[in-house]
């Protein structure tokens, strides 16, 4: 095809597609944050594989932001990545942790948990390996884990190997509107999964 007859790239922004896109993206998320997936799923893009496959590389590549790294398996838990466009130069992250299956007597399920925020990207890692130790140790107030530094994360005991319940990031400022959920690889043998 000749460069002539190439159509030009037209762009979206202020018209009444990204308007709309944006406020339904707004009321999937709040239907989320009250749990709705308990009764009906909703579209996300789910990052599976096997151990070391590269899953947080993908992570990394959209998001444009750092995850925890660690020999063996990092992701213990789902976490789930809501990446929201906006101005670049008002970058935010929050993170909540969402508790939505029981795994230890007396836990008591919630919705949504703020857990931290912060607006630099260098940030995101540590905060993100704070918020799965607090779901990984669920008998522990979630104060626990809100100072701890990056060498007192790696020698933290965990109070369970894995988990269900989820971390969540909500990142405004990306350069896409997309949801997606990081999954803990596939291990070939472990005591209790």
């Amino acid at each position: 095809m000749a460069a002539d007859r190439i159509p030009a790239m037209t762009s979206l922004s202020g018209t009444a597609y990204e308007s709309s896109r944006k406020k339904l993206n707004e009321v999937l998320q709040a239907l989320c944050d009250c749990g709705i997936e308990q009764v009906i799923p909703m579209p996300k893009i789910v990052v599976i594989g096997n151990q070391s496959a590269g899953k947080s590389s993908l992570i990394e590549a959209i998001s444009q932001i750092k995850v925890p790294r660690a020999q063996g398996t990092c992701t213990r838990c789902p976490t789930e990545v809501r990446l929201r466009r906006g101005d670049p130069t008002s970058w935010k992250c929050e993170v909540s942790l969402r508790y939505e299956h029981c795994e230890v007597t007396g836990q008591i399920l919630q919705s949504n948990l703020k857990f931290g925020k912060t607006n630099s990207k260098e940030e995101v890692s540590g905060l993100l390996r704070r918020a799965q130790l607090a779901i990984l140790n669920p008998r522990k107030p979630l104060t626990d884990f809100f100072e701890l530094t990056e060498e007192e994360c790696y020698k933290h005991d965990r109070g369970i190997g894995f988990s269900k319940n989820t971390v969540v990031l909500d990142i405004t400022g990306a350069e896409v509107d997309v949801t997606f959920m990081d999954l803990p690889g596939i291990i070939q043998n472990t005591e209790k999964v």
